[in-house]
């Protein structure tokens, strides 16, 4: 198999780049349907797999977040938005995850940013970060687990859940002074 070829990766980035720019201002939930039916026949290969996350990651917060929003609306005495709002909000986040996860899927982005030194960098950086953070999470559930003899439940889960939150913005912020003073001490 060939390696994958960067000028057609950095074209796709661009249109992934510039589709989701404009779909973010589409408010018509039949155009973003439409959107999503294209999308998914120009990016057809791992759509099922792709759609299968979007709908255990995004859909459910989506959709949380509308039903939230429904509700306290309904608390203040106003009447909430329309259903149509809710559901191109909805079509919109699935459309956009969509996108992000066939185009990225296809594209190895390190070798499309590589014209760009800054671009290399910053991606590089962003990794390390998510690296460190998925990596301090999974361990802070791996002690939870260990400390109980019982499969923590919600409420354990939600009360380590600060400390956990305040630990992970406390290593991004020491690991972005690093990486800082690192660029700094190289001349960038």
């Amino acid at each position: 198999m060939r390696a994958p070829d960067p000028g057609r990766g950095r074209a796709l980035l661009a249109g992934w780049l510039a589709a989701s720019f404009a779909l973010s201002a589409v408010t018509d939930w039949r155009l973003l349907a439409i959107a999503l039916a294209v999308a998914l026949a120009l990016l057809p290969r791992g759509a099922p797999a792709h759609l299968a996350r979007v709908a255990r990651l995004v859909l459910p917060l989506s959709l949380g977040g509308a039903a939230a929003g429904v509700l306290f609306e309904r608390l203040a005495g106003r009447a909430g938005p329309a259903w149509e709002a809710l559901l191109a909000l909805n079509l919109r986040a699935v459309l956009l995850a969509f996108l992000a996860l066939a185009v990225l899927a296809r594209v190895n982005v390190l070798a499309a940013v590589a014209p760009w030194p800054w671009a290399t960098r910053l991606l590089v950086v962003a990794l390390a970060q998510i690296h460190a953070l998925r990596l301090l999470a999974s361990e802070s559930r791996l002690g939870l687990r260990s400390r109980l003899a019982r499969r923590p439940r919600t409420r354990e889960v939600i009360r380590g859940a600060g400390a956990i939150s305040a630990t992970l913005l406390v290593l991004s912020g020491r690991n972005a002074r690093e990486v800082a003073d690192a660029l700094r001490a190289r001349g960038f």
